[in-house]
């Protein structure tokens, strides 16, 4: 990628957008207001739009796709911080756009460190995949506070707070009073070979396992050992709703991640549903759980 000639600036200071661009942009949240995403869609947009510059005479004098940047200004994607910076050095905006893409990508991580609760609320599609733990959806209480507790010191009332939002969003699955949601999960099987430390706390948490693999609202599929490897990493979450883009969610133990990048999620639906093909039925896992129930300690 080479840089931009900025010799002669298509415009010259940084032009405020107006809340008639937003509302025409169409990227406004509904219950929320603007996101930074939108906003940052939005003055890419108006500052081509004041330079005179259609899509195309924009990508070539800035030398990216024009169907990029395209879905730059749809709020599609919000690209690298390396574009902003050329973007904001052609329109001259003094570091207005690099401040936006900033905001933006700090709003998908706060997204992505508190807020699937309320995505959860929203969804009406929740799939999942899940490589080393019992996903949060189907814990026991009892294996939540283990879990949580294998993280580090925690006081009493942050225990009680995490057992109350999980039940919370483990409520959403059951919910008939709300817009269904279908939930489907994949666990690795090495997820069931990591039982619980206590053993009352396991043979409860597979109890639990089997109880919801019988639920109509649940689908669930245990992945073999013997499928081989696979490219997930680590944990994800696709979720789908009846108004707006389709999210995913990857988590590591450094850092979590939601994006609803329409190439970045359709790589993991595809990677997501590979894996679902190759693991047991619903039917094979409940036999499968079962099994595994007459065994634990």
């Amino acid at each position: 990628m080479t840089t931009p000639d900025t010799s002669t600036p298509a415009t010259t200071g940084a032009a405020p957008v107006g809340s008639s661009v937003l509302a025409a942009s169409g990227l406004v949240l509904a219950p929320g207001g603007v996101t930074a995403r939108a906003l940052y869609a939005a003055h890419l947009a108006a500052l081509r739009k004041r330079a005179g510059l259609s899509l195309q005479g924009l990508a070539d004098q800035c030398h990216y796709e024009q169907s990029y940047l395209h879905r730059l200004e749809g709020g599609g994607r919000i690209g690298t911080l390396t574009v902003a910076e050329t973007l904001d050095h052609f329109y001259d905006t003094d570091g207005l756009l690099v401040a936006l893409w900033q905001l933006a990508k700090r709003e998908l991580k706060r997204l992505a460190v508190g807020g699937m609760e309320a995505l959860e609320t929203a969804a009406t599609s929740i799939q999942e995949f899940a490589l080393a733990t019992i996903p949060d959806l189907l814990q026991t209480p009892a294996y939540a506070g283990e879990h949580l507790a294998n993280s580090g010191p925690h006081r009493p009332e942050a225990l009680s707070a995490h057992i109350e939002t999980l039940r919370r969003r483990q409520a959403r699955l059951t919910d008939t009073a709300s817009r269904p949601v279908r939930y489907r999960a994949v666990l690795d099987e090495a997820v069931l070979h990591r039982a619980a430390r206590n053993a009352a706390t396991w043979t409860n948490q597979l109890d639990h396992l089997i109880t919801a693999a019988h639920d109509p609202a649940i689908t669930l599929h245990i992945l073999p050992a013997h499928t081989g490897p696979h490219l997930l990493a680590g944990p994800i979450h696709l979720l789908s709703f009846h108004v707006g883009r389709d999210l995913a969610a990857a988590n590591s133990a450094l850092t979590s991640h939601v994006t609803d990048d329409p190439d970045d999620v359709d790589h993991l639906r595809q990677t997501y549903d590979a894996l679902r093909d190759t693991a047991l039925n619903p039917a094979q896992t409940i036999e499968h759980l079962r099994a595994l129930r007459t065994t634990a300690p």
